[in-house]
């Protein structure tokens, strides 16, 4: 008897493990329907399912076509709070975003340029606390320097990933964008070590 009882119990298990694949199946279809048509903007260090996860609200400009759903720029987290590093990358890479009509460009420089506004004037008040290591900076410490705006802190980051160290200060020129004035008005203030 105690073989039988095994048995009915391992048909019963088979058929809710079938009905539990099915289930899968179906919310793996479903979720491919609602998040595959879903495209988003550039973005730095947030993983692609956390950017698809985030409400639209998140997003400078949300753009519709017949069958796409294109979010541009992400900037802020899941819960609404701001993310000052995300939002001076998606500025820095908005020429490079891909927009449905142009005009929604203007719309979400405008949004984030807003806020941007603020976190400058915050840093602005505190100042410059230590020199800046331009091997380490993150993106909000880069802004910090005199003439490093959003798209030039992109392109110094950039350069360090793609290339190797800055060795010196001096090979921050190297950078496109850094000539001789912005290099000495942030020579004093960046620092490899």
């Amino acid at each position: 008897m105690i073989p039988r009882r095994k048995k009915k119990m391992y048909l019963i298990f088979n058929i809710s493990n079938e009905h539990f694949i099915t289930f899968c199946v179906i919310l793996f279809s479903a979720f491919v329907l609602v998040f595959g048509s879903i495209r988003t903007g550039m973005c730095q260090g947030w993983p692609d399912i956390k950017v698809r996860l985030l409400p639209d609200d998140s997003f400078a400009v949300v753009e519709y076509d017949v069958a796409t759903r294109m979010r541009h720029c992400p900037h802020h987290d899941q819960n609404g709070k701001l993310d000052e590093e995300q939002l001076i990358y998606v500025l820095g890479m908005l020429d490079q975003e891909t927009w449905l009509d142009k005009k929604h460009k203007k719309v979400a420089k405008k949004h984030l340029e807003k806020h941007y506004d603020r976190f400058k004037a915050k840093i602005q008040k505190r100042g410059l606390l230590s020199t800046v290591n331009i091997n380490k900076a993150q993106l909000t410490e880069l802004v910090a320097l005199p003439q490093v705006g959003p798209v030039l802190a992109v392109k110094i980051n950039e350069y360090r990933n793609t290339n190797n160290m800055y060795v010196t200060i001096e090979d921050v020129k190297k950078v496109e964008g850094i000539g001789l004035g912005t290099f000495n008005a942030i020579r004093h203030y960046i620092g490899t070590e």
